[in-house]
């Protein structure tokens, strides 16, 4: 395969992808028999806002019942119209050769963005911290990563202290003309992609507008119900959706799957979870959250009081993604 592909013969791959439902480096256990679908439901939804031009924020309810007890969110939706042409994505960077852990506040109002969540898994080993004295602790990233057109993690990356069975294989990627896709990026050698910016997740959750979310029957962290973040995008690649769960009980992958269907989306993944999960807006006093981080600690270096009064923690993470809007002051 040549190293560098046309625009034109790029377009061409991705729509028969997203058309056919399998992607580059897709694998028989991608397509395996699924459970039945999820029995959810989505309740109490707030009103739509506008947060910046073109994106838009909501918050629902999501109560799952295929299991016993029930599993409830409430889900942070960020509905945004990439294919307006105004809005590009933008994620973390290597510094001396290693990401830096940071909070996602920090990315976003360090490099001007107007919203901010956390993107790749990255080394377990350097999980989990919320002190300034960790800030800035180098860490590998699990899965692809690109930043300003440069790649930060390689294809496939798997270092130490990232899950050696998870395929880390699905990912968000804006190109270079502006147009985003989800794609699986395991590729048997690495392709010149006029790739702009790449995060990448766990597992792919929804592709060719099928669920993929794992169902293994566990209650461990990863695969039982939890509080996630997620990215989805719809068929004609116009409207791509950022979405986060607060704790509560959280969900599981296959109910993520769920909501990210529900939202019509024809690919989605599922990015680093559980206490990383931060979604944050710039506002004028700097930042504010969007969601509630899940994880309580008595020395917070971003104090974030949730609805139960306590305090959340936003955690120190690998790699942040960041969507700035033109016009809003971005880089």
């Amino acid at each position: 395969m040549p190293r560098v592909m046309s625009r034109a013969l790029l377009a061409f791959v991705f729509a028969i992808l997203a058309a056919s439902g399998v992607g580059l480096g897709a694998t028989a256990a991608d397509a395996r028999t699924q459970p039945p679908p999820t029995d959810c439901q989505y309740q109490n939804p707030t009103t739509p806002q506008t947060l910046f031009p073109g994106v838009g924020y909501q918050a629902v309810t999501v109560v799952c019942g295929a299991q016993q007890p029930q599993h409830q969110t409430l889900a942070h939706v960020l509905t945004i119209d990439i294919g307006s042409g105004s809005i590009t994505l933008g994620s973390s960077t290597v510094v001396n050769g290693a990401f830096g852990l940071a909070l996602p506040s920090q990315f976003l109002t360090g490099t001007k963005a107007q919203l901010a969540v956390n993107a790749n898994l990255f080394n377990a080993n350097t999980c989990c911290h919320y002190s300034a004295a960790y800030q800035g602790l180098p860490t590998q990233l699990c899965g692809w990563q690109v930043s300003g057109g440069k790649a930060q993690s390689p294809q496939g990356a798997k270092p130490a202290g990232c899950q050696a069975d998870y395929p880390f294989n699905a990912s968000l990627v804006q190109m270079k003309d502006g147009g985003v896709r989800i794609v699986y990026s395991n590729t048997p050698q690495a392709i010149e992609w006029p790739v702009a910016t790449a995060v990448t997740g766990s597992h792919m959750l929804v592709f060719g507008g099928k669920s993929l979310g794992p169902f293994s029957g566990s209650s461990t962290d990863f695969f039982g119900p939890n509080a996630r973040t997620l990215a989805g995008l719809s068929k004609d690649g116009k409207t791509l959706w950022l979405v986060t769960l607060d704790a509560a009980t959280g969900l599981t992958l296959d109910e993520a799957a769920a909501v990210m269907l529900h939202l019509d989306a024809a690919a989605a993944i599922n990015l680093d979870g559980g206490g990383s999960s931060t979604m944050v807006q710039a506002s004028s006093g700097g930042f504010a959250f969007l969601n509630a981080p899940a994880d309580q600690a008595g020395n917070c270096l971003a104090p974030y009081p949730n609805a139960q009064s306590q305090v959340s923690c936003e955690r120190l993470v690998g790699t942040s993604l960041g969507v700035y809007v033109a016009g809003q002051g971005g880089r």
